[in-house]
């Protein structure tokens, strides 16, 4: 389990660098923080509290910048570099961050409703409570991310990665993971119902206790998965692979009147 803490505890004005330790807010400033034009390194700056909703961000470097409760709706953040920022509670609604860069950034409770993160790299965010209603994000990468208690009703990770993170409690109705590679992640307790995960990799991926009703996991490779108690009511598993005796036992709960319609 990761070693973060869901409560922050960290002192007004301080954030963590990735690999960096501890810094103040503002002291790694390369640039100035005031021009907000598209490539402008702008790392270490602070936005707290600001808008910068629709602005042309595209290119910039946010290096470990604090945009706490920062209103960054309809932003164009294409390419950008956020790796290692404080954007706890950020509004992203409607951005455009495709290929940005958000490693290990601290995303408490962001809102990412409906923005574009198509190929953007999340690996290792802390995303607990975060909102991904609706988005975009085929091909992108959260590996290693946390995301306990994550909203992704309706997004579209097709091609994308969520490998060894964690993601107890998530919320995945109606998501499309169409060829994701789910390997080694914990799902336990989550509700995907009506998901797609077809041709997904679930490789050790961990289930237990999940609500997968009408679920699509044909074609998916399930060695090692545990679906132990997962809810699998008119589920499809059509030609997976490596099915394991827990998801057999889950099936025979349907089948046997455990698990109710």
């Amino acid at each position: 389990m990761p070693n973060r803490r869901e409560v922050d505890m960290a002192q007004p004005g301080w954030l963590v660098l990735a690999g960096l330790g501890w810094a103040m807010a503002g002291s790694a400033v390369a640039g100035d923080c005031a021009m907000l034009r598209p490539n402008a390194d702008l790392s270490g700056c602070d936005y707290s509290r600001q808008s910068l909703a629709g602005k042309d961000l595209r290119g910039v470097r946010l290096v470990g910048a604090k945009l706490e409760n920062t209103d960054l709706q309809r932003a164009d953040l294409s390419g950008a570099d956020l790796s290692g920022a404080n954007a706890k509670w950020a509004r992203f609604q409607g951005a455009r961050l495709v290929k940005a860069k958000l490693k290990n950034a601290d995303l408490f409770h962001a809102i990412f409703d409906r923005a574009d993160l198509q190929e953007a790299d999340l690996s290792g965010a802390y995303l607990f409570g975060a909102n991904l209603i609706d988005t975009s994000a085929r091909g992108a990468d959260f590996s290693r991310a946390y995301l306990k208690d994550i909203l992704m009703e309706g997004i579209d990770l097709s091609g994308g990665s969520i490998k060894d993170c964690y993601a107890f409690r998530g919320v995945m109705i109606g998501a499309k993971l169409v060829g994701t590679d789910l390997s080694g992640a914990d799902l336990t307790g989550a509700a995907a119902d009506n998901a797609d995960l077809s041709g997904a990799r679930l490789k050790g991926t961990r289930l237990a206790g999940a609500t997968l009703r009408f679920a699509d996991f044909s074609r998916a490779d399930l060695q090692g998965a545990d679906f132990a108690h997962a809810d699998v009511w008119n589920a499809s598993f059509d030609k997976t692979f490596n099915r394991p005796a827990s998801l057999t036992e889950a099936l025979a709960e349907v089948f046997t009147g455990s698990a109710k319609p």
